[in-house]
């Protein structure tokens, strides 16, 4: 099992209350609504998808998705960049760590031993 990235501005990073308690905070950009899903990435096309979809000097930042923590679906689409996951859903808080770009090169690809 691998690891999900989504690149993203760094003002996009908001978690919003959903539930009836507010409590479960979720990550839900505005594409979820327009294309169905949130794009990811594994480890080693998060770099040429930032640079493909974002200009020169952005403030970016990288949501390290737990597919483990996950309540919706993920499916994996052959792209011609390779395999690129979509998750099916809003993301919970819980599933993710946040990084700069320079620090998903020391993040681990692969989940577990």
């Amino acid at each position: 099992m691998r690891w999900l990235f989504h690149v993203l501005h760094v003002e996009d990073v908001v978690f919003v209350p959903e539930g009836s308690s507010g409590s479960d905070r979720r990550y839900r950009p505005a594409s979820l609504e327009r294309e169905g899903f949130i794009h990811a990435s594994y480890r080693d096309a998060v770099l040429e998808s930032a640079c493909l979809y974002f200009p020169a000097g952005s403030d970016l930042r990288v949501l390290a998705i737990d597919p483990r923590r996950l309540d919706v679906p993920v499916d994996v689409v052959d792209t011609p960049r390779g395999p690129m996951p979509h998750v099916h859903g809003s993301i919970p808080e819980r599933a993710v760590q946040v990084l700069s770009l320079d620090e998903v090169s020391g993040h681990a690809d692969r989940i577990g031993p």
